[in-house]
């Protein structure tokens, strides 16, 4: 049985649409960073979750639209750590000592109520439904994609990838904790002053404002919360995308091929362009 042909590649609307997205993403990246000096921003659980979230759009777009060989890396490595910032940032949001402080230091912006509402409540949300609007218009391509790269994975490396999905949240965690050691680590090597730890703060000796590192934590439960969210609805996912695909032949690798896939006792071949 063969079905009509799937444009696996962009139409002219769905390109605007995720530049769009792509511009929106980074703005409130943009947005995220000056909010007070950028040695703190770049290091709010806020940033490192939209920079994960616009590198993945930015990359997602450029190689199904200009490289596609970087499109397998992109959704097999990539995409675990953006949904897995998305959904850190449903349940916990903005870094909440950056969103509610403004007296820690002169260069400090006092978030508006409002904004702070938006950022914690609204903003995760809208980032959610636009990442899986990407994700629902491009399921073909990305579907096949998981399974050529399935029909060479060993079982072992498989099972592997369940865990790196599932430890995706918790290293983004890891990352925004080591965040002001990691900072003060670079300025202590490239200036000739120590920075010295006084109470939960980094003091670099004037260069920047006291900088936090007792940040704000992240309660086990919620953690788990995120894990088992982010990293079920991820597998669950790729697996119901994926799972009827029995060949692919590619005549222009990511441009043109031919699928066949099972569903049931039919089995059914789609032209993909």
């Amino acid at each position: 049985m063969r079905t009509e042909s799937v444009k696996i590649t962009y139409s002219r609307w769905l390109f605007y649409t995720h530049l769009s997205i792509i511009v929106a993403v980074c703005a409130r990246y943009v947005a995220s960073v000056t909010t007070g000096p950028a040695v703190h921003t770049l290091g709010t659980l806020s940033s490192l979750c939209l920079i994960l979230v616009a590198s993945y759009h930015i990359v997602f777009f450029v190689s199904l639209n200009y490289r596609p060989v970087w499109f397998e890396p992109t959704v097999v490595f990539h995409s675990p750590f953006a949904w897995a910032a998305i959904w850190l940032l449903v349940f916990h949001g903005e870094d909440r000592r950056m969103a509610d402080t403004a007296d820690d230091g002169a260069d400090m912006v006092a978030v508006h109520p409002l904004r702070r509402f938006v950022d914690r409540r609204v903003g995760p949300v809208v980032l959610l439904a636009m990442h899986v609007f990407v994700w629902y218009m491009r399921r073909t391509v990305i579907g096949v994609t998981v399974f050529e790269r399935k029909s060479r994975a060993s079982l072992l490396s498989y099972r592997c990838y369940r865990v790196y999905t599932a430890l995706a949240a918790p290293l983004i965690v890891i990352a925004w904790k080591l965040y002001p050691y990691a900072a003060v680590g670079w300025w202590h090597a490239s200036s000739s002053s120590s920075p010295s730890f006084s109470r939960g703060r980094i003091d670099t000796a004037g260069l920047f404002h006291d900088m936090p590192v007792d940040r704000v934590a992240i309660g086990r439960a919620r953690l788990l919360a995120t894990m088992a969210v982010s990293g079920a609805t991820h597998m669950l996912w790729y697996s119901f995308i994926s799972y009827a695909y029995q060949v692919v032949v590619w005549k222009d690798y990511m441009r043109e091929g031919v699928v066949i896939w099972v569903v049931g006792d039919v089995t059914v071949c789609t032209k993909l362009h």
